[in-house]
């Protein structure tokens, strides 16, 4: 009998992990369609503020009405948490859409999202800076290889493109170090708040920051098709609000966070596969390389977590 309930537990604990595993792959599949929804809203002449503005806007609104319906206590946050969000909502929301649709913009959408994966080099450095965790061999080695990818995958090896689109690389590494931040700070308050709290504030203080600079009327004078505008309310709902909540639920499920790092890299595949079927962008040679090193580099700081996180327990 014990060994029946063992057994049983067993089970419904695997099919609980099968789930948040599987959660967490469609979250970052979706990541990985924003490079195409960005390309082609930049086909309609919509701007970078605009996309910005009202992708914030739609997750921002849709995320709080599912917190204030499902659990209301969760909006509920001190000063000092306010501070905390506050920097995350202007860094990784405001700023990183700026830089990494930017990217976009000035190169192309592999070559953004490979570029967003240097993120691993700042989260290293400045874990390092404020939190005084230490570089082994294996990180070391890991981050070298994500270096050396980034310049791979963002120049195809050749110096002549790095000087030709110098500022959209740099506008790249910017979504990057952005990017970074969400867990840099994520790790001071995370103890204390939920993970929706945590994103829902942040997306509310980006949206606020940016809302004297956003000129959110002025997509409505640009008379554009019904298509379009649904596109932006998918963006917005969809591809942010509902990958978010999808990728929460999915941690929430007992999964382990190292394991769901290495699952995410699914959407620089994703953003890879659809830019090259879509757009034929080039991603073949030294560049199709640098991409294929910064998913491995990705996956070996993942296992490196994992191992420190073993030893921690």
């Amino acid at each position: 009998m014990v060994i029946a309930c063992v057994r049983t537990e067993g089970v419904i604990k695997l099919k609980k992990h099968t789930k948040g595993y599987l959660m967490v792959a469609i979250a970052a599949s979706l990541w990985g369609t924003v490079g195409i929804q960005v390309k082609i809203l930049f086909d309609y002449n919509v701007s970078i503020q605009s996309i910005v503005f009202w992708r914030m806007f739609f997750a921002f609104f849709i995320l709080l009405a599912f917190i204030y319906f499902t659990n209301k206590k969760r909006l509920i946050i001190d000063k000092k948490g306010l501070i905390y969000l506050a920097l995350m909502g202007l860094s990784s929301q405001l700023l990183f859409n700026l830089c990494y649709f930017s990217c976009i913009q000035k190169t192309t959408i592999s070559t953004a999202v490979t570029l967003l994966y240097s993120a691993p080099i700042f989260i290293a450095v400045m874990a390092k800076i404020f939190y005084n965790e230490l570089f082994n061999p294996l990180k070391t080695f890991s981050l070298f290889l994500c270096i050396v990818g980034c310049f791979l995958a963002a120049t195809g090896g050749s110096m002549a493109v790095l000087k030709l689109n110098l500022v959209g690389v740099l506008l790249g590494l910017g979504a990057g170090f952005t990017f970074s931040t969400v867990t840099i700070i994520s790790k001071a308050i995370i103890h204390k708040y939920h993970q929706l709290t945590i994103i829902i504030y942040a997306l509310g203080f980006g949206l606020l920051f940016y809302l004297p600079f956003s000129r959110p009327l002025a997509i409505f004078q640009q008379d554009l098709p019904l298509l379009v505008w649904a596109l932006i309310v998918f963006f917005g709902i969809i591809t942010t609000a509902v990958a978010y909540g999808l990728y929460v639920t999915g941690i929430s499920y007992g999964i382990e966070v190292s394991r769901a790092g290495i699952v995410s890299t699914l959407e620089l595949v994703v953003a890879v596969i659809l830019s090259y079927l879509i757009y034929r962008e080039n991603i073949w040679g030294w560049k199709l390389v640098g991409i294929l090193m910064v998913v491995f580099s990705a996956t070996m700081i993942q296992f490196n977590l994992n191992d420190r996180m073993k030893k921690a327990d």
